[in-house]
């Protein structure tokens, strides 16, 4: 019972902490029409994809552009092996993948329903003292988005806290703590 107080209590204490700023944003503002009929994020997110040399910068690329639909079952396990658990899993929860898979291994979802994934470590010049992770995953044929993770080290436990996640461009989610604009 107390275990389960204590996982309780981090989780819902997580969810306190977040705050996400990407549904104070409106959409008419937060994008302008580009002359080629595309539309460019002009929000307040320093970590959209958008912003990428701008707000941020690639500090290391840990797994290049990868399509784990060509590789075999061992080489996935391997390729997953340099990374947490717990990041691969928020991940794919993320991105809705243990739902869409009904509930295939981390190597089948992978293997079936990735299309390509690259990580990097990036660096934000206007919050450099973050730890930032971000995951570019392709899924279903043309779509993917990004996922941008705050990796926190409080001795030997390291945890990740989602920072920002776009699909498709689309900003749906952006914490506080990556949020251009004073918010207080």
């Amino acid at each position: 019972m107390f275990k389960i107080l204590l996982a309780l209590s981090v989780v819902l204490s997580g969810s306190v902490l977040a705050q996400n700023m990407a549904e104070s944003e409106d959409y008419r503002t937060a994008y302008v029409d580009m002359p080629d009929g595309s539309s460019r994020y002009v929000g307040k997110c320093s970590t959209h994809e958008d912003y990428q040399k701008f707000y941020f910068k690639t500090k290391r690329t840990l797994l290049k552009y990868t399509e784990p639909s060509d590789l075999p079952e061992a080489e996935i396990e391997a390729m997953l092996a340099k990374f947490d658990k717990k990041l691969i899993a928020q991940v794919l929860k993320t991105f809705d993948m243990y739902d869409v898979s009904n509930g295939a291994s981390v190597v089948k979802i992978f293997k079936n329903y990735i299309d390509d994934i690259t990580v990097e470590r990036i660096t934000n010049v206007v919050f450099p003292d973050l730890d930032l992770i971000r995951f570019s995953v392709g899924v279903g044929g043309g779509n993917g988005g990004y996922v941008v993770y705050n990796q926190l080290k409080n001795g030997a436990v390291v945890t990740y806290e989602k920072m920002s996640h776009t699909f498709d461009s689309d900003l749906n989610f952006c914490d506080k703590k990556v949020w251009l604009q004073n918010t207080k």
